[in-house]
């Protein structure tokens, strides 16, 4: 209860949902049930933002993309730091102290796209069996060219094979489990710095977390930031804000990507939820208990 990264994996296995089907995907406006597509208003700081940079004007929604990647990657070196607050303070964070985790960078990215309104979906995978440690990306649906592109915007990179396009999610995953000798990857921002000074290393990166990628199911940033129990809880705790927003039904859940490789953590995952399932039965159970003693001892003559 002390490690992040184990809060994290408790969260996670409240949130996991059934596995992802097998060839799964859609095409928006389309969403599959339960999928916390953002439906409610639109922040006017970035709605402002989107008009701003002009992405209206751009030729399709990748470009659009592009340029919330390269606002948010600036030319200025990333010192770190999870800012855990809200939309506002977190886009400040990044853009002003040059803060943020990945994490962060994500949901600014998915705020300022639906600004746009550019369908997106957040990508993420994990190096400890669906626990905090890991990494989180954003993958668009271009309406133009009616197919999912993804970026890794904290990192500062886009994925290609021989066609140069933009790669999917799958696509990228795919490329890298068969160590396809095409698969590039390109920088969005090229005066930003890169995830990894050195290539080789990114890769090991992005090949060690393959086995365990899920993704996210919604993308209600906007939802989830207004929530009441959020906004009552985020200046306790990063952790009881989470934990509120599953309460108020605005914490997406997650799906996992099976694969024979993650089937021992998917078992864990799953035994773990049901573990938590029983002591959240026993702890409302001993609260009513104890209310009920209460009540019988206030009805007691003096």
């Amino acid at each position: 209860m002390v490690s992040g990264s184990e809060l994290v994996r408790l969260r996670n296995a409240m949130l996991m949902g059934s596995d992802l089907e097998p060839g799964f995907d859609w095409q928006p406006p389309q969403v599959p049930a339960g999928f916390l597509a953002e439906t409610g208003p639109k922040d006017p700081h970035f709605v402002a933002l989107a008009d701003r940079l002009r992405l209206a004007d751009k030729a399709d929604d990748w470009e659009r993309a592009v340029a919330i990647a390269r606002h948010l990657l600036g030319n200025n070196p990333t010192v770190g730091g999870a800012l855990k607050s809200n939309l506002n303070d977190t886009y400040r964070g990044i853009v002003v102290d040059g803060a943020g985790y990945c994490a962060d960078f994500v949901r600014v990215f998915n705020a300022m796209a639906i600004a746009a309104d550019i369908p997106v979906r957040s990508w993420a995978f994990s190096f400890d069996g669906f626990g905090g440690h890991g990494h989180v990306f954003p993958e668009i649906w271009n309406r133009q060219q009616k197919r999912w592109q993804l970026l890794d915007v904290f990192d500062n990179y886009y994925f290609v094979d021989a066609t140069e396009e933009p790669l999917s999610a799958m696509q990228f995953r795919q490329a890298l489990v068969n160590r396809s000798p095409s698969l590039a990857l390109r920088l969005i921002e090229p005066t930003a710095r890169p995830g990894y000074e050195i290539e080789a290393k990114a890769w090991d990166y992005f090949r060690r977390g393959a086995p365990e990628w899920y993704l996210w199911w919604g993308s209600n940033v906007f939802s989830y930031d207004g929530a009441a129990l959020v906004k009552l809880l985020s200046p306790v705790s990063r952790g009881l804000e989470q934990f509120g927003a599953m309460a108020h039904g605005v914490h997406p859940g997650l799906r996992v990507l099976p694969d024979p490789s993650n089937a021992a953590q998917r078992r864990a995952m799953h035994a773990l939820r049901t573990q938590l399932s029983w002591v959240a039965t026993a702890m409302a159970l001993g609260g009513a208990g104890v209310l009920v003693l209460v009540w019988q001892g206030r009805r007691r003559p003096s």
